[in-house]
């Protein structure tokens, strides 16, 4: 994966994917699966944005199930086990639990009936060849079962718990990154660090884009037939920087926060676990009500949230506060009955944006927006050639890049050709049986690498962590670890300059590694990755020290 832009100024696409998240990696992939001529640019680095700031889960739509939305459960159910398929390196089972109370639609026996109602919608959720995907049924447990398992609630007030498995990506930086790097092997030009920042149209009919190198500052325009729009956050505030849709109502954005922990309050599974929450009424009272927090298991950590905010500055003035965060810590803490958590030990926030509807003046909290959007351009606004997409799930992302496609094959006057996506794999997903593959690695470096140092690269990395192994062979001294860390080798930082874009230190320390997005790593792994990073780069000092600088302001808040 090669940064030219001299090759994304050179022809005329039939596609232009503007925002390189998980909705636009998905896209460029599919789009390249149907044989279109596919460009993507991102205005900082792939998946830097809300696609990295989530709980990691890969919901099977169970919570659907109270609204009786069995359409959005489906497609939930589906796109998790495709994913699993996909990229079974990344997506991988994950047993959860949530503790029963009385005996109405949080007690047992509703509970009951609705893991058995779960189990007969996800029927095919099985049809997957590798064991350590398999899913077993929902069930109902006892008391003294759900407090082995969620040692930390309080015992008095709860009766057993409805136990179920969803999915978890281990490193949702790099399936974001696997799609991309899928999309590229088929011919996609793909190029972070490129703003767009001028729409060019003619008549009616938009027919590229002016943008800046975000690393050079010198612009250049980039020729199409369609246009994606799949900024996020940032969608609206595209459209309305380009002056073509001056008049265009902007998405409703909400913040979503998630708490990383460096203690693992659970084990195995995830839980769902009820916290206290209190808001302010336009009176001035206050009022408390109860709430689910989802609390994952994540290398170690503990990843808890999702904490919800209004929000209506520019996406780019998003920060993260000491209140909320305090916020967010005080709630956690009232699901807690044991082992609370200090501020210390919260080792990173992650954040980022969601589409809301408004706010419920009964409860005080985000009224999500439950469904994606497609805005077809020509038939809202009668500007041809864009199409604009809102994504409100990181499990649904492929579904909605599918259906984008779709329609901009329509635009276009296209067929789509039929594809068997449970037949492919992405970037690094050759693998057919998980724990079989990681023991032959095992087995193949077990005298160059750590046991845990294999796994981690197998984890993020998956059959393509033979390019890693490479490297090695060439020039051992890439084989030793990062100073300051127990898994990652110095081979991966090479890896990620010279194969995946990675321009600064951010970007490895972030998203191409897994280093830092648990938190601080510490000056001796910066300086370690800067230096080695630099050398292959032309680095001054200076320029290093920037590096660590801006890497260490991504911690401040925290």
């Amino acid at each position: 994966m090669k940064r030219d832009l001299k090759k994304l100024s050179d022809k005329t696409y039939d596609l232009l994917i503007i925002g390189g998240g998980i909705y636009g990696a998905a896209a460029a992939w599919e789009a390249s699966l149907q044989g279109l001529s596919v460009a993507l640019i991102e205005k900082n680095d792939f998946g830097g944005a809300t696609s990295a700031n989530s709980l990691k889960i890969i919901h099977g739509g169970l919570r659907y199930l109270q609204q009786l939305d069995i359409i959005r459960m489906r497609e939930s159910i589906r796109e998790r086990r495709l994913l699993m398929q996909l990229a079974p390196h990344l997506a991988h089972p994950l047993t959860c639990i949530m503790p029963t109370f009385g005996h109405f639609m949080k007690g047992r026996e509703v509970m009951t009936a609705g893991m058995l109602i779960n189990d007969i919608i996800s029927f095919d959720r099985n049809r997957l060849d590798d064991p350590e995907k398999k899913i077993p049924m929902g069930k109902v447990i006892s008391k003294k079962k759900c407090l082995e398992m969620v040692p930390f609630i309080d015992p008095d007030k709860y009766n057993g718990g409805a136990l179920w498995t969803d999915g978890q990506v281990y490193n949702t930086e790099r399936l974001t990154l696997a799609f991309i790097n899928s999309a590229v092997e088929m011919g996609a030009e793909v190029a972070n660090y490129v703003k767009g920042i001028q729409l060019h149209q003619t008549d009616d009919q938009i027919r590229g884009v002016t943008v800046k190198d975000q690393l050079t500052g010198k612009e250049f325009s980039i020729s199409c037939n369609m246009l994606l729009n799949t900024c996020g956050g940032w969608v609206s505030e595209f459209l309305s920087n380009s002056n073509v849709f001056d008049n265009l109502p902007p998405v409703q954005l909400s913040t979503a926060l998630n708490l990383v922990v460096k203690k693992k309050l659970l084990k195995e599974n995830a839980a769902g676990v009820y916290s206290n929450y209190e808001y302010t009424l336009s009176d001035g009272n206050k009022k408390t009500i109860r709430r689910v927090l989802f609390m994952t298991p994540w290398r170690d950590h503990t990843v808890i949230g999702t904490f919800h905010r209004p929000f209506q500055n520019s996406p780019d003035s998003m920060q993260v506060s000491e209140e909320e965060i305090q916020e967010a810590l005080e709630e956690a803490n009232t699901a807690l009955h044991t082992e609370k958590i200090t501020r210390d030990e919260v080792s990173f926030v992650l954040k980022g944006f969601l589409p809301m509807d408004g706010i419920d003046t009964k409860t005080g909290e985000v009224i999500l927006t439950k469904h994606y959007s497609l805005l077809d351009h020509e038939k809202e606004e009668g500007t041809r050639g864009i199409i604009s997409v809102s994504g409100v799930k990181y499990t649904t992302a492929r579904d909605v890049a599918e259906k984008s496609i779709k329609l901009v094959l329509k635009k276009l006057n296209k067929k789509p050709r039929s594809i068997d996506h449970y037949t492919m794999r992405l970037s690094g997903g050759n693998i057919d049986r998980f724990d079989d593959f990681l023991a032959s690695a095992i087995d193949s470096y077990g005298s160059d690498f750590s046991e845990k140092t294999i796994k981690h690269l197998v984890l993020n990395y998956g059959s393509a962590y033979e390019k890693i192994g490479n490297f090695c062979t060439a020039d051992s001294e890439l084989g030793r670890l990062i100073k300051g860390s127990d898994e990652v080798i110095t081979a991966e930082i090479l890896y990620a300059v010279r194969d995946e874009m990675a321009h600064k230190l951010s970007d490895v320390i972030f998203r191409r590694t897994d280093l830092g997005s648990a938190g601080n790593p510490g000056d001796r792994v910066l300086n370690d990755c800067v230096q080695f990073m630099g050398k292959e780069l032309n680095w001054n000092e200076s320029r290093k020290d920037k590096e660590i600088e801006q890497v260490k302001e991504m911690y401040k808040t925290v």
